[in-house]
């Protein structure tokens, strides 16, 4: 058996998905693993006009998807900068699905890729709105298939991920005040 593994992480941009990039760094790494990370990117509404209304919303329909590959971009962008400071150097490969259901997006990709792992953050819903609402982890867990790790959001990291984004709040203002 090959110690090379595929292990795939779901990245969305939040901060419960970089927990689960800064837990595979720090408990699961291996130098020869291929890093695989899966986005699910949300596809804008399709238009429903008709005549030059339809022309309208299909021209903003155009921007909005160049919106949403853009956004694609600079997460990849901020995936591969966060691996860089976390010291992997693994290969890795960039996976983007339009779909507004992420969990199978990560199952399609898990399979399509033939991972041997998976990594996801946990957004630390209750059981009520779960149930309610659903829940990525829960439907990777039970179709996957595959040995998953759900990386809960601990509340030191909400702490200092605000700490740090009221900080860049305040440093945004500030040199937008020195500019006027």
């Amino acid at each position: 058996m090959s110690t090379h593994r595929r292990v795939l992480i779901a990245i969305d941009g939040s901060e419960n998905s970089f927990m689960a990039l800064s837990y595979y760094a720090q408990t699961a790494h291996r130098e020869s693993d291929q890093l695989i990370f899966a986005y699910a990117a949300e596809p804008p509404s399709l238009p429903r006009g008709t005549g030059a209304s339809l022309l309208a919303e299909t021209e903003a329909y155009a921007g909005m998807m160049r919106e949403a590959v853009e956004r694609g971009k600079e997460l990849g962008q901020r995936i591969r900068s966060r691996c860089q400071r976390l010291g992997l150097h693994n290969a890795t490969k960039f996976v983007e699905k339009l779909s507004s259901q992420a969990g199978p997006v990560i199952v399609d990709v898990a399979k399509d890729e033939s991972v041997d792992l998976i990594l996801l953050g946990s957004r630390g819903h209750g059981t009520l709105r779960r149930t309610i609402l659903g829940s990525v982890s829960d439907y990777v867990l039970h179709h996957a298939h595959l040995p998953t790790i759900v990386v809960p959001f601990s509340e030191g990291s909400r702490k200092s991920s605000t700490a740090s984004r009221k900080s860049s709040t305040a440093s945004r203002k500030s040199s937008t005040a020195s500019r006027h």
